[in-house]
């Protein structure tokens, strides 16, 4: 499963091999962003989301909170989930350099639970009470919001396949798009495509 759609040099490279990269959108992710839970935030903008992760917000206080730095996390670049927020939330600008890089969803939760000043972003699959997820732009990371794309940071997620599905990849993805699959793709912590 990937969690970025093929860019156009992946496409390229592919089709100098003879690959032809078919997409299958089998489920949406919201990237939540969170912060510890003692953090009296509750809420930021996009602008200042992307005024914190480039650094020109480096303290809670300006944005309501306790005087204190704030603590940025962001995932690897190599990561899917770090494309996505760069693109949805930064707007292709870069995290600032001072940011300290996670190698997982997992890694990043368990640091803003630990770390009052910390803020970090994960998949709703990760969220647990050992972190706030916080609302962006009026709205709250929910399965709902995130069908619906009323979350601002909610992206699709996708198989890819050589071609048009055929043989067993097709019987797979026809798989995970039935009731039974979307079931199991909703246990994982993502959201169905089916309404």
């Amino acid at each position: 499963m990937s969690s970025r759609a093929i860019k156009p040099a992946e496409t390229a490279k592919a089709d100098l091999k003879g690959v032809k990269p078919v997409a299958t959108v089998v489920a949406y992710d919201g990237i939540a962003v969170i912060v510890h839970p003692t953090n009296p935030v509750k809420a930021l903008s996009l602008a200042q989301l992307q005024a914190i992760y480039t650094g020109k917000i480096t303290n809670w206080s300006s944005l309501g909170g306790p005087q204190l730095k704030i603590v940025v996390l962001s995932r690897d670049s190599s990561s899917g989930t770090y494309e996505a927020f760069e693109d949805l939330a930064l707007k292709k600008q870069k995290v600032r350099p001072d940011a300290l890089n996670a190698a997982s969803n997992q890694a990043i939760a368990k640091t803003v639970a630990q770390t009052p000043g910390a803020i970090g972003y994960i998949g709703l699959g990760y969220l647990s009470p050992r972190v706030k997820a916080l609302s962006v732009d009026g709205q709250a990371c929910t399965r709902a919001n995130i069908m619906s794309k009323r979350y601002a940071l909610s992206r699709p997620l996708y198989l890819y396949t050589n071609g048009q599905p055929a043989g067993s990849a097709k019987r797979f993805i026809d798989f995970i798009l039935s009731a039974e699959g979307q079931k199991l793709i909703t246990e994982e912590g993502f959201v169905s495509v089916r309404r």
